[in-house]
């Protein structure tokens, strides 16, 4: 295995006296060779840190997260499918917050006006890119590291807590219910979206593989081998780095049936409890989409490809919204969206 290079400046000890008027060249820098680390022997939470530390700074390009008016209806519009117009909250708190994309968009929606912002996350990384992006488009927000099962604030804190795909990263997600609804005021309310389901997550697997193997075997016809992104380590990554994105494959812990997600609210002592799913057909093209964009040389795709996939996914989404979520059953839809109440003192 390859290592990353240190080079260590011995030009000092190795140079002969002053008094010496012989020329010769400075000694070349001796590679000390520093394994990189042992990320299978961490535990689950360092190996998420670690993960979402390294993925931060490239994190919003591999999701293409932007604060335009495409992701702002986005979030706008996964919100009010839950959460009615004219709602107002004066304390929100995003957790699992990540880069910022659902608390910015949700704010440059006007979704939360007047609200004063918190986000936290397991990894530092991410909230130096959130507080940056939030900066960036005149959003405050107030961020705060730890972790979503043992949350660092006082009871009773927030009228509003949020968060977007992220509770499959957490080892117990119940827990992680438990503490919202700990720091949530009486009357606050609960918002998860972007989960994956159970049935929604293997239908999807099989795009991704489908999609993954046809583009493979393309590929390795004459002539269409540069059409593959590089390695890691070939764009100039470092062995440590190429270790590091393996546990993209690690940090997803879980898939759900909205009826344990329901369940896990209730049990958490919240009230008016439902979740609803979304996306199916505009999945599939979605996870297509993505695998492609994923395994191509970057730059190879465009404009062109870019807005032809997003106007794809926008007019599916609608077919999934408007026709097959009254004959399908909600288990078969990809994402789930939680919403929940806390309820005040009897």
């Amino acid at each position: 295995m390859s290592a990353e290079p240190l080079t260590e400046p011995l030009a000092e000890r190795l140079a002969e006296p002053a008094a010496t008027e012989v020329a010769r060249d400075e000694p070349s820098p001796v590679v000390v060779e520093v394994p990189p680390p042992d990320v299978w022997n961490l535990g689950i939470k360092e190996q998420q840190r670690l993960y979402h530390d390294w993925e931060s700074t490239t994190y919003d390009e591999k999701f293409s997260i932007s604060y335009d008016q495409r992701c702002i209806d986005y979030a706008r519009d996964r919100f009010r499918k839950v959460i009615p117009e004219g709602a107002g909250f004066g304390q929100v708190l995003e957790v699992g917050a990540g880069t910022g994309f659902f608390l910015i968009n949700l704010a440059l929606a006007g979704c939360i006006d007047g609200a004063e912002l918190h986000a936290t996350d397991l990894s530092e990384g991410m909230l130096e890119v959130c507080r940056r992006n939030g900066a960036e488009h005149g959003v405050e927000i107030a961020t705060r590291d730890g972790d979503a099962e043992a949350l660092p604030y006082d009871d009773a804190s927030f009228d509003l807590v949020i968060g977007h795909a992220f509770i499959h990263h957490l080892p117990v997600p119940g827990a992680a219910i438990a503490e919202m609804a700990r720091v949530l005021k009486p009357g606050g309310t609960l918002v998860l979206a972007g989960e994956p389901t159970e049935l929604g997550d293997r239908v999807s697997w099989l795009v991704k593989d489908a999609t993954w193997k046809t583009f493979r075997a393309v590929t390795s016809l004459p002539g269409l081998t540069g059409l593959r992104k590089p390695s890691i380590t070939d764009a100039g990554g470092t062995a440590t780095d190429e270790l590091v994105a393996r546990l993209e494959h690690v940090v997803d812990l879980h898939t759900f049936r909205p009826k344990d997600v329901e369940k896990m609210a209730r049990l958490a002592g919240l009230t008016e409890v439902e979740v609803v799913t979304e996306e199916l057909t505009a999945n599939w093209v979605g996870w297509a989409v993505r695998t492609i964009e994923g395994a191509v040389r970057p730059g190879l795709l465009g404009r062109r490809w870019a807005f032809g996939a997003f106007y794809a996914y926008l007019a599916l989404h609608r077919f999934d919204d408007e026709v097959l979520a009254r004959l399908v059953p909600r288990e078969l839809f990809y994402n789930l969206i939680l919403h929940a109440r806390k309820p005040y003192p009897r």
